[in-house]
This record gives structure tokens, C-alpha cells and sequence, in this order.
């Protein structure tokens, strides 16, 4: 069987970036997976608007959805203290693993609806963090 493989840019408010400036949960606008999508990825990059100090890092976490679990209107998505924590992306150089920027790859379910990526810097509120996302999956042709 022949298969494609189609990477998309994760959004936040119609934007390809967002800035990691508070100590926040941001959520991203919602992605939704191809009905025949079997596989997906997911790699973030983030990159300090300044020099990187202890303890600059960003956590993310990946908010499933199967639907309407709620029978009212829209997808209701795993509330972020219970969202899948996928994992840390260290900015500072002098840890291991750390760098400026710092990309990382994280698997994904495909089982699901969709996602939303949720990620917090821990010192945002002194350096800024760009924080990016782009989902890949593989789906028939």
C-alpha cells in the first residue's frame, strides 16, 4: 500500500509561533487527524528571546480529544492538569540535553479525534520563549 506522509504547522490563534512570556499553560488551537491517519509525530522547537539561564525550559503536554464527550457543543479535550505530558525541552547549553534553540520529536496516538499542544515555560515571565509545533503523519495515498 501505498502511503504519504503530511506535515502540519500546530496553531496558536491562526499564528505558526507563540511567545512563551508568563509561567502559563498556553494551549494551541486544535488539530484534527485525517480519519485514515495511522502514525503521527509531533516536533517543537524552542528558542529563548535571550541569553538561556538555569532553569529555562519548556513543558509540553498533548490534550486528546475523541469528540463530544459532554453532549453538548464542540470537542471537549483533556483538561490540561490531566493532558499527556509528552516531555521537557531544555534551552540551556551547559545541561545535557540542553540548547538554544532546542528541537524535539514526541510520538503520538492517532486513535483520537485530535489534539491540542500545551506548553509552559518555566521562567517566561523574565526570557521569552518562541515556541513552534508541526505534527507529521502517514496516511494511504
Amino acid at each position: 500500500m501505498a502511503s504519504s506522509r503530511v506535515a502540519t504547522a500546530i496553531l496558536w490563534s491562526s499564528s505558526a509561533s507563540v511567545s512563551l512570556n508568563s509561567t502559563s499553560a498556553v494551549a494551541s488551537d486544535a488539530f484534527t487527524f485525517n480519519a485514515e491517519d495511522w502514525e503521527a509525530d509531533l516536533q517543537v522547537s524552542a528558542d529563548n528571546s535571550g541569553t538561556p539561564a538555569s532553569g529555562d525550559y519548556v513543558d509540553v503536554w498533548v490534550a486528546y480529544t475523541s469528540g463530544d464527550l459532554l453532549g453538548d457543543t464542540g470537542d471537549d479535550f483533556d483538561t490540561t492538569e490531566h493532558a499527556e505530558y509528552l516531555g521537557r525541552v531544555d534551552t540551556v547549553a551547559a545541561n545535557t540535553p540542553g540548547e538554544d534553540p532546542a528541537r524535539r520529536t514526541f510520538p503520538l496516538r492517532t486513535g483520537s479525534k485530535g489534539f491540542k499542544v500545551i506548553s509552559k515555560a518555566n521562567q517566561g515571565a523574565t526570557r521569552a520563549v518562541t515556541f513552534r509545533a508541526m505534527v507529521s503523519t502517514h496516511r494511504p495515498q
